[in-house]
């Protein structure tokens, strides 16, 4: 796929809020109405108001399109607006919402919708299938609002009658699916047809969600409860209240205190800081959606090197990293690519076997199998030149400062010279696109498969500067799995597909998986009950994933 479609993901990593962004991620908040805190007090009197943390940095400004090309106030996409799919990235199911039903063609070159009966906007406008096809036209109209670069592979989209959507294809590409279906908020025609997305202020924002948007503040959004939604009778909240916070440790502090009902940021021994204040009520999840990895430029020397690759490999402490860099919030990496456990219905049984602490003697193997020779310094070095190489961070990354820390004293250990070059994040960005690096720390984004990682990382579609294929893998082994995937609906064939892609990522290591990366998420239960944790996983926790903040305010209930 072309690398626009993961675009949306890449906005949020380069702004100060991306979730695998560890410490800036966004999030948390509030503090409750009336000053007595937040949710129901047992009175039925008492508005059940959730408080979520949603918003780091400051005062607010007014962004209510959920097509704003730059920044979508908290809570438009998913608690206003709507998909006509949810995609749950924890084991890939999807639910339905404003579609019923969903069929592709026998070719995979036209997918067809069939949209919801008895669904009202916000204003009491029937929706139908029209505002689907005119959401979808909209995007083409308006390429800055297509994010996800969906007109590079659909021809046409048509509403047939008041239930049917019709999208057709320029070629086979069923994967698209989630962007369509699970990533596009759709519009109502009648307030959107005469204005640019992007631009528009949308000021009373209508939509088919459980919500209505109704004050704006620079310190407060609030929303409440939408009487005439589809499902109004699973939504027991009547207010959401998304603060403004300054900075993490003001939201920090809030949440340590009980001021916010629902958080999202990363802060080390949460089990002290906020779990053991009140053991009974104070929770956390780290739901693994991405990875974080070693990037290698693999244009140049020594990483063309495959045996140099998995000398690095083998001389990582996985479980090193995820204790000191993640508080031991996510697991080390498979260095298969696949984000585990997530992914474990595609796992090879050959590759069970995560690979968590450094194992020097195998680096040896590899980097004596590369011609190298270590010196009397105990580096390694080849025809007299030293392997050695630098590796970019991020400045005020500390996660991933901490990582490159490790790294470099674990790649000391086996004979490597590594250094760490910590530079500002638009140095950084502007290497890692132009490849102007040796090595980096950077993420591979997950998926509701493990396809939607390959695909972005590896396709040679998607090398850099175009695209997130920042190392510069270029295989045709890789980009025939690929399209075998894309190009077949069978879940057999897409296996087969996944698995074969999965050895090529273990036994030639285009980057190097270093531990996997968690959707930040905190949670309390004394006002609410329902929220989505390791036992029951109906969604990605962290309230900045949308559309799965729709699928928690569903799933949440009241304390009487």
């Amino acid at each position: 796929m072309a690398p626009t479609l993961v675009s949306s993901i890449a906005g949020k990593k380069s702004k100060a809020g991306m979730a695998l962004f560890s410490f800036l991620i966004i999030l948390a908040l509030v503090l409750a109405a009336c000053g007595n805190g937040s949710g129901s007090t047992g009175s039925t009197s008492t508005k059940h108001i959730l408080t979520i943390g949603a918003h780091v940095g400051g005062d607010f400004t007014k962004a209510l399109s959920p097509y704003n090309p730059t920044l979508v106030n908290e809570g438009i996409q998913g608690m206003v607006y709507e998909t006509l799919l949810f995609f749950n990235r924890n084991d890939g199911s999807v639910t339905k919402l404003l579609a019923t039903d969903y069929k592709w063609s026998a070719d995979q070159k036209q997918l067809t919708f069939t949209t919801r009966d008895n669904v009202k906007w916000s204003d009491g406008k029937p929706f139908s299938a029209a505002d689907v096809a005119f959401t979808f036209n909209m995007l083409k109209q308006y390429p800055t609002a297509d994010s996800k670069g969906l007109w590079t592979y659909l021809s046409s989209v048509s509403a047939p009658d008041a239930n049917t959507v019709v999208l057709n294809f320029k070629t086979p590409n069923p994967p698209l699916l989630w962007y369509i279906g699970g990533q596009t908020f759709i519009v109502p025609q009648h307030i959107f047809q005469n204005v640019d997305p992007t631009k528009f202020d949308n000021s009373n924002p209508v939509g088919t969600g459980p919500f209505k948007f109704a004050r704006f503040s620079p310190q407060l959004l609030t929303y409440t409860k939408n009487p005439t939604y589809w499902q109004a009778d699973k939504i027991q909240i009547d207010e959401l209240q998304y603060p403004a916070v300054k900075d993490n440790q003001t939201l920090q502090l809030k949440l340590m205190k009980g001021e916010i009902d629902w958080g999202s940021f990363f802060a080390p021994d949460l089990d002290k800081t906020y779990v053991q204040k009140d053991t009974a009520h104070n929770h956390y999840w780290m739901a693994p959606t991405d990875i974080f990895t070693l990037y290698v430029n693999l244009t140049k020397a020594p990483f063309n090197d495959v045996n140099v690759r998995q000398a690095i490999s083998a001389a990582i402490d996985r479980s090193q990293l995820s204790k000191q860099a993640e508080s031991g919030y996510v697991a080390p990496a498979s260095t298969t690519g696949l984000i585990l456990p997530n992914a474990k219905d595609y796992l090879d049984p050959n590759y069970q076997n995560v690979q968590s602490a450094a194992d020097i003697s195998k680096a040896d193997q590899y980097l004596q199998a590369a011609g190298y020779t270590k010196g009397s310094d105990g580096i390694y070095a080849k025809a007299g030149k030293k392997l050695s190489f630098s590796i970019k961070v991020v400045n005020g990354w500390t996660d991933w400062e901490t990582m490159a820390s490790v790294i470099k004293q674990n790649l000391k250990d086996a004979g490597i010279d590594a250094s760490v070059d910590d530079i500002q994040d638009t140095a950084y960005f502007d290497a890692r696109n132009n490849g102007n690096f040796d090595a980096l720390i950077g993420g591979l984004f997950g998926g509701p498969t493990p396809f939607y990682l390959y695909d972005t990382h590896l396709n040679s579609v998607n090398l850099s500067p175009k695209g997130f294929n920042w190392g510069k893998w270029n295989d045709s082994a890789t980009d025939k799995l690929l399209q075998a995937y894309s190009s077949t609906v069978d879940p057999a064939k897409q296996k087969q597909a996944i698995m074969g892609l999965e050895k090529i990522y273990a036994d030639k290591l285009p980057n190097i998986p270093l531990v996997n990366a968690a959707s930040w998420y905190e949670y309390s239960t004394k006002h609410f009950t329902g929220w989505p944790n390791q036992d029951n996983p109906y969604a990605v926790g962290a309230a900045y994933s949308t559309p799965d903040n729709l699928m928690v305010v569903l799933n949440l209930k009241p304390v009487a």
